[in-house]
């Protein structure tokens, strides 16, 4: 059996940890992605303010130009293409079987639309959580649990 993949994402960075079911102490991290745009603010992106716009005529309208939120968002889809296209690649040199991905919602969201169909195949789990800044023995320790469930408890028979 190949590695599982836990791939933890976030708009400022990625890292992608591997495992090998049945292996003792087989976490590893494999890839770091640095993202520092994704800790900018709009207005740090930005170097003008959005412009404005009359209409001529006896309408007395203006308009304010630009998108709220349009180059934050259009970093955090620049990225998620960045590490959909990376998975892609590792997925067609067979580095892996399975793919966890664990990211805050919204960064979820948008991984998910820019996931190629095979890709999205190998994906056995979303996490909605926000790991960016744990550690990496921190984030094993959580995902153990998500990834590989405690056994049941064996039944008790003839106790009350």
């Amino acid at each position: 059996m190949k590695a599982t993949w836990v791939l933890v994402a976030g708009k400022a960075g990625a890292r992608v940890f591997s495992f090998e079911p049945g292996e003792k102490d087989s976490w590893s991290m494999e890839h770091v992605f640095a993202h520092p745009a994704g800790r900018l603010r709009e207005q740090e992106m930005v170097s003008d303010r959005a412009g404005r716009s009359f209409h001529r005529g006896g309408d007395k309208v203006s308009h304010a130009g630009g998108h709220p939120g349009g180059q934050v968002m259009h970093e955090e889809v620049t990225f998620a293409k960045k590490l959909s296209g990376f998975l892609e690649k590792s997925r067609r040199r067979s580095l892996y079987d399975r793919l966890f991905v664990v990211a805050d919602p919204g960064f979820t969201g948008i991984l998910k639309k820019k996931l190629d169909p095979r890709t999205g195949q190998t994906v056995t789990g979303f996490i909605q959580l926000d790991l960016g800044k744990q550690s990496a023995e921190e984030i094993r320790k959580m995902m153990s649990g998500k990834i590989f469930p405690s056994p049941p408890l064996p039944e008790r028979s003839g106790v009350k």
